[in-house]
């Protein structure tokens, strides 16, 4: 039935539709097999898809072709112009008037092998690193602090198990030249050798001192070479990264890192303070101790300090004396004005004439004291220049040295200044010493770019330097020693002659000072005497070490070495069962002046075993034939042995030796008497961590003393 208003189109619009898009979709398949295929337009050029990129490569390569080649067309200029004529001339004529220039050393370059990894025609100049200065030597005496022994039992072996835990050190100081190290870094190569490139030098830092020792035997000559490294139970940086290197822990960046500590830290490895103590003379560098020995003056000084003092007493009381006659002179014209004399005519009540004598007597006495006052001031500047208080006679005692010592780069400072300490040495031998200064390899952690021959070099991370020269040979402060004051041969006595005697001045050295005393001596006497010690003075109270809670040490490890170093100069607060603690010496002497600790006794013996054998008078060294003069000569045998000990009275005290012990035995008089506090020294662990900007810096206080 058809449908009425509807056309044809209407009904048949979808069958329409459909053939259209079926006769589209067929002229597709047939034009994609038919005809061409799918193109792209490079430039001038019609190309398939898959050859879109064929062009530009081609470009790449030809101008890849003439960046390369070495045949280049440069076009001819004809004539030149003045300017152009005068930059030739001043490129190609000569620099210097001489035929030759002397070449200011190797031009830099750039190893492409280096780049690549592997170098395996490269050979590098490996150098020993020039040796550093003179060594100064100096021996000390002093009481180390009780704390230091806990979980130390290197230390504790020395000092003995007993107080007071007295200690001798010694101390080598010295100087190095690290322009000279770089230079012979920039310099090594030559011929078929290579200087180490600058990277790997330009880190190379100053991780300490290590020092040789040689005793003086009997005979004179020296022993066995003997190396010290580190403080008992304390390792030091170099012994610490040698045991990371043979652990296989230890990188090239962990060495560079350790490196710019030693720099960042220099006054904790150039120059490590030395033990803390609780009694004796301040510490201070070999240098500053013998500048102030010498102005100490030995006996001489003593002698001078003395006339000086009883020079200043006498002043002291002829002022009082003064000033009690200008007072009794103002009172007698005091009481002559109101005494009511009747007034003379023309006078205005007063008496002139009798007060002009009182005025100028007034005037007299006023020149005398201000003459007085200038001799005192005279006196106290030379007593004073002599390290002596005026007010007490006593030596001056510093108050502990301040390291105020500017440290640049190792490779650009030209005389560094660096010291290490010797805690094993025995006291009375004589030794001389020799450092070498330890810089970490530049070759370390580099095998892979080294030739097979030169991989060894690169083992160790430590590299030390030639040896210095020896030091001046150095008697170790002794336990006990003796020293020739005056001598007689008894002949020529008012009551004819008598015994040979001789006069000695003997110290023996304990807690922290040494103690002095005077005897006179006989054929066959012993040198024996008893010195005195100061009133009331206490030793430190100790308790049991189990009763801490934990022992020093017990922090946080970097593999198994302790992070902090607590077995030396560590300070702050220490363990307890220590009094005092810290090393703080004002603590020391709070303790004495509470009753606290044991009392020491009354006097210490001070035994040197030898006696006493002849006196004599033997001619001095002639320096004409005029002079016939002679000095006392006093002979002593030791005990059991054989050969005599020679003793001069005029010479004996005049050493470096007796200026040590006479200005030690000085200062301890006043032992016991509060001082003022001074701060334990600083000894950094390697590796241990700096303090943030918000915390305490450490160890820049002075130190605690003579270790």
């Amino acid at each position: 039935m058809k449908l009425k208003g509807v056309g044809f189109f209407e009904a048949h619009i979808e069958k329409l539709l459909l053939g259209l898009m079926v006769a589209v979709a067929a002229g597709v398949v047939v034009l994609q097999f038919a005809g061409s295929p799918n193109a792209v337009n490079v430039g001038n050029q019609t190309l398939p898809p898959e050859r879109a990129f064929d062009p530009v490569e081609q470009r790449a390569r030809d101008i890849r072709g003439r960046m390369t080649a070495v045949d280049v067309d440069v076009p001819v200029i004809d004539g030149r112009n003045e300017a152009l004529a005068g930059l030739e001339d001043r490129v190609t004529e000569r620099v210097s008037v001489r035929p030759s220039v002397m070449a200011f050393g190797k031009p830099a370059e750039i190893d492409d092998a280096l780049l690549e990894g592997q170098a395996d025609d490269v050979e590098y100049a490996m150098i020993d690193p020039p040796a550093p200065g003179a060594a100064v030597a100096a021996s000390y005496a002093a009481t180390i602090d009780p704390a230091l022994l806990i979980d130390n039992e290197d230390l504790a072996a020395i000092v003995g198990p007993s107080q007071p835990f007295d200690i001798v050190t010694v101390t080598i100081e010295t100087t190095y030249d690290g322009t000279a190290l770089e230079e012979a870094f920039r310099t090594a190569g030559e011929g078929e050798l290579r200087s180490l490139p600058f990277n790997w030098v330009n880190g190379v830092e100053a991780l300490g001192l290590q020092l040789e020792r040689q005793e003086q035997l009997s005979d004179g000559s020296w022993g066995n070479t003997t190396i010290i490294e580190g403080l008992p139970g304390t390792p030091s940086l170099t012994q610490v990264l040698r045991q990371d290197a043979a652990d296989g822990v230890l990188g090239r960046d962990q060495l560079a890192s350790d490196a710019r500590l030693a720099f960042e830290e220099a006054p904790d490895f150039r120059r490590p303070l030395p033990v803390r103590t609780i009694a004796g003379p301040e510490w201070q560098p070999p240098t500053v101790m013998k500048a102030e020995l010498a102005s100490f003056g030995g006996v001489d000084g003593q002698g001078q300090a003395q006339r000086l003092f009883n020079q200043r007493s006498s002043q002291l009381a002829l002022r009082a004396n003064v000033e009690r006659r200008g007072n009794e002179s103002r009172g007698d014209q005091g009481d002559r004005g109101g005494r009511g004399r009747p007034e003379r005519p023309g006078r205005g009540g007063r008496d002139d004439d009798d007060d002009e004598p009182l005025d100028r007597r007034a005037q007299a006495i006023e020149r005398q004291l201000a003459e007085i006052d200038r001799q005192l001031e005279r006196i106290d500047a030379q007593m004073i220049e002599l390290g002596y208080d005026p007010e007490t006679g006593l030596p001056v005692e510093t108050s502990g040295f301040t390291d105020d010592t500017v440290d640049a780069r190792l490779l650009e400072e030209t005389e560094a200044r660096l010291w290490a300490h010797d805690l094993t040495a025995k006291p009375g031998a004589t030794y001389r010493y020799r450092t070498r200064l330890a810089i970490n390899n530049p070759m370390f952690g580099r095998e892979a770019v080294l030739i097979e021959a030169q991989r060894p070099m690169a083992a160790d991370p430590v590299l030390l330097s030639e040896p210095s020269a020896w030091s001046e040979p150095l008697v170790v402060a002794p336990t006990t020693a003796f020293f020739l004051a005056s001598a007689s041969d008894g002949r020529g006595g008012a009551l004819g002659p008598s015994e040979p005697t001789a006069s000695v001045e003997v110290f023996t050295f304990y807690y922290g000072y040494y103690r002095r005393a005077t005897l006179t001596l006989r054929p066959g006497d012993i040198v024996v005497a008893d010195a005195d010690l100061p009133d009331d003075l206490r030793l430190p109270v100790l308790a049991d070490a189990s009763e801490t809670d934990a022992s020093p040490g017990a922090g946080a490890r970097r593999g198994d070495r302790p992070r902090e170093r607590d077995g030396v100069g560590r300070p702050g607060v220490a363990p307890a069962g220590v009094v005092p603690l810290g090393g703080r010496r004002e603590a020391a002497a709070e303790s004495e002046e509470e009753g606290e600790g044991e009392l020491v006794p009354d006097e210490v013996p001070a035994v040197v075993d030898v006696y006493l054998v002849d006196v004599t008078f033997e001619p001095t060294q002639a320096e004409g034939p005029a002079d016939r003069s002679t000095q006392a000569v006093a002979y002593f045998s030791q005990l059991g042995g054989a050969g005599l000990v020679r003793r001069i009275a005029t010479v004996d005290r005049q050493g470096e030796l007796y200026q040590m012990l006479a200005r030690s035995a000085e200062q301890g008089r006043s032992q016991g008497q509060a001082r003022e506090s001074l701060e334990g020294p600083r000894v950094r662990e390697p590796r241990e961590p700096r303090p943030t900007s918000g915390g305490v810096s450490p160890g820049k206080a002075a130190p605690g003393g003579g270790g």
